[in-house]
């Protein structure tokens, strides 16, 4: 039995913003042939749309690790410390970068994060993490401004960023890098910088172990498909990683093999050439 984990966008979604029938219909072979499925995505769990679940998982891994789903259970949850929370806040204010914070049922955006992507509506881009920003403010996905953030009730498990500022954003990552994983989405050609932070001891890979051991089996029987940054370390654990072929060469340089475009069944066809469909 293999244990196959599944980013989201730019992996299961490419530019269309769907999903294929084929890539579907052989996820759901690869578990009647008696493998497991998961999605591992840095989405929080509200913004993981009923296109995806409806394929049928046999567990949801989502905030970049911070919570599993399993058979729908949850197995683990986790949320940033109060205290960091407040560095990074106070970090990210200070060099007026836009901010949204993920919690498990909500997204609160602060106002410049908010003017930002009202701007890029319009705009065609081949980052999969700015296209799904853009997409949730459309479909105004439980989006609250962050004036209504409770620092007392509101658990946040990883902070998106966002700015036109380059080099006020580079400012904060030496303050940022010693608590969290500072992963950066955007090209360095874009007019803008985009990318997330999450805390070091929570990443997709620390969510491979934790299914791995609730199921008791072996890493060796992992296989992870993912396509950005974010992906690294879940990329790197898996026993074989694969990676998308348009990837940065961080990520093609540790991959077991390369998937083509997910809009032309990339996800299929790897299943079929491992022998698992």
């Amino acid at each position: 039995m293999k244990y196959v984990f599944f980013d989201i966008d730019g992996t299961l979604r490419g530019e269309s913003r769907t999903i294929t029938e084929r890539t579907k219909a052989a996820i759901r072979q690869l578990r009647k042939n008696g493998h497991k499925a998961f999605v591992c995505t840095g989405r929080a769990p509200v913004s993981i749309t009923p296109d995806i679940l409806e394929i049928g998982f046999d567990g949801v891994i989502s905030s970049a690790g911070s919570f599993i789903e399993i058979d729908g259970q949850y197995i683990f949850e986790s949320s940033m410390d109060p205290v960091l929370l407040k560095k990074a806040l106070l970090l990210f204010t200070n060099a007026k970068v836009g901010f949204t914070l993920e919690t498990k049922d909500c997204l609160f955006q602060s106002v410049y994060a908010k003017e930002f992507l009202e701007r890029r509506e319009k705009d065609k881009s081949d980052n999969p993490e700015l296209a799904r920003m853009v997409e949730q403010r459309k479909r105004n996905e439980n989006i609250k401004p962050v004036s209504e953030f409770d620092f007392g009730k509101d658990k946040v498990t990883k902070i998106v960023f966002i700015s036109y500022d380059k080099y006020a954003l580079l400012d904060t990552v030496p303050h940022l890098s010693k608590d969290f994983n500072v992963v950066q989405f955007s090209k360095p050609e874009d007019d803008y910088i985009n990318g997330e932070i999450i805390v070091k001891d929570c990443t997709k890979a620390h969510a491979i172990e934790r299914v791995i051991d609730y199921y008791g089996a072996s890493l060796e029987d992992t296989i992870a498909y993912g396509d950005s940054m974010n992906d690294y370390q879940m990329l790197e654990k898996a026993h074989l990683g694969i990676v998308y072929e348009g990837a940065k060469e961080k990520l093609l340089g540790i991959a077991y093999d390369t998937f083509i475009d997910p809009d032309h069944d990339g996800i299929a066809l790897s299943l079929e050439k491992l022998g698992l469909i």
